[in-house]
């Protein structure tokens, strides 16, 4: 399940009064930031760190709003920096693609002056100017909390800065919201475990310990993917340490135990034409629970999603590793979902 489609959830139940989280819980706060900005037409700065996210927050806001029925477009810098062509004409065309709808501008902070200064003409004309097109565009963008610096030094435009901060908003990294990543684990284990056909009921004591006790450098995005393999290679009804054998290495006090094939699973007759299940928990099984086979693209998909944990949403590496070209990695993330989770 796309990481938008919970924050857009959580501002749908919050309207209709059946909100599942805690009063004054952080899920409840960036709720109701949400909300308000999702029924503003002001432009949005979403500060936070990498894989808190921002993009999924950005999305929920814009389907939220009045423009749902209009293009979301995300414009990634660094990207448009390595694709050849400059980042200003890049940063135009996407607001022209916006047109009606929402411009996610994702790590603004790293925009060079012309672009900025394409921006500010493009969306915020001064008095007196007239474009030859009016553009109709709500701009979300996101940014290091280090922004301010950046201004202060001269790096980014304060008069962009402060167009964009309009209405403010923080994402807290999740070591510093300990209390909200044994909910989010819950609601991700929740999720993933309907997605793939299993029955789990959550996470054991130990899980919850080792996962609070964890600091995320990689944020949400990293719970995420954790408990999505920690859900692939489950055969319990409780997610315990064993799963996260990766997160447990890097916290005092517990050991790395990877659970045996379960007993009925070796005993189980295995006819001529296929394959045992393999005992090696970073391997992934060709068959369903029932028996019945995968299919190519289910295959892809688990692979993918697989590839994203094991190098950390690293793009270079998992379309190395992979064997498919940049370009189509890109698609089928886009495809599945997916964007959400590349560094």
């Amino acid at each position: 399940m796309p990481l938008h489609r919970f924050f857009a959830d959580d501002i749908r139940a919050l309207r209709q009064g059946a909100a599942a989280f805690e009063p004054g819980s952080e899920r409840e706060r960036t709720a109701r930031l949400a909300d308000r900005a999702a029924r503003s037409a002001l432009p949005v700065l979403i500060e936070t760190e990498a894989g808190s996210g921002a993009k999924a927050l950005a999305q929920a806001i814009h389907e939220g709003s009045e423009r749902k029925a209009r293009p979301f477009i995300v414009f990634r810098a660094e990207e448009a920096a390595s694709g050849g062509e400059p980042q200003a004409t890049a940063l135009l065309r996407n607001i022209r693609n916006a047109h009606g709808g929402t411009l996610f501008i994702n790590d603004a902070g790293h925009l060079p002056q012309d672009a900025q200064g394409r921006l500010m003409e493009a969306l915020f004309p001064q008095e007196g100017a007239r474009p030859a097109r009016r553009l109709d565009v709500r701009i979300i963008a996101s940014a290091g909390f280090d922004l301010a610096d950046r201004v202060r030094e001269a790096s980014f435009r304060h008069d962009l800065y402060y167009r964009l901060q309009a209405m403010p908003l923080a994402l807290r990294p999740l070591r510093a919201q300990r209390e909200a990543i044994a909910e989010w684990a819950s609601l991700f284990a929740e999720r993933f475990a309907q997605d793939e056909g299993k029955t789990i009921r959550g996470l054991s004591a130990d899980a919850l310990t080792l996962l609070t006790r964890y600091d995320w450098p990689g944020n949400l995005r990293q719970l995420e993917n954790a408990i999505y393999r920690a859900v692939i290679l489950a055969d319990g009804a409780f997610l315990t340490p064993s799963e996260f054998p990766q997160i447990a290495a890097r916290v005092d006090g517990f050991r790395i135990a990877i659970p045996p094939v379960p007993a009925a699973r070796i005993l189980a007759p295995i006819r001529e034409q296929e394959s045992s299940a393999p005992a090696d928990p970073h391997a992934l099984s060709l068959v369903r629970e029932s028996g019945e086979m995968l299919t190519l693209a289910e295959l892809e998909e688990r692979a993918i999603r697989f590839a994203l944990v094991h190098y950390q949403g690293h793009l270079s590496a998992i379309s190395r590793h992979l064997g498919i070209g940049r370009s189509t990695l890109y698609r089928k993330l886009k495809e599945l979902g997916l964007n959400d989770a590349a560094a």
